[in-house]
């Protein structure tokens, strides 16, 4: 056994560097959402400096915000948001 375990490296209080796999699907699927175009660029402008947590936020935010291609997907997305529900106008 080494003097040096993972477990010193979980608990060392640094930040864990972002992923490859967390790298290459911001990278990859960015593209495809509704966030302003400012906020794409803000985030690739500083991918290689984020850390694994701040990169599965901006995952979930681009899971969140991401375009069907599929217009079936589109539509079932659409009813469970409510989109479709009756309004008195």
């Amino acid at each position: 056994m080494s003097n040096y375990d993972w477990i010193d490296e979980v608990l060392d209080g640094e930040p864990t560097p972002i992923t490859d796999t967390q790298w290459l699907i911001i990278e990859n699927n960015i593209c495809n959402t509704s966030l302003p175009s400012r906020t794409i660029e803000d985030i690739l402008e500083r991918l290689n400096d984020l850390t694994q947590l701040e990169a599965e936020e901006i995952i979930t935010t681009i899971n969140e915000n991401t375009y069907e291609r599929d217009t079936r997907k589109q539509w079932e997305r659409m009813f469970k948001e409510g989109m479709f529900e009756h309004r008195d106008l």
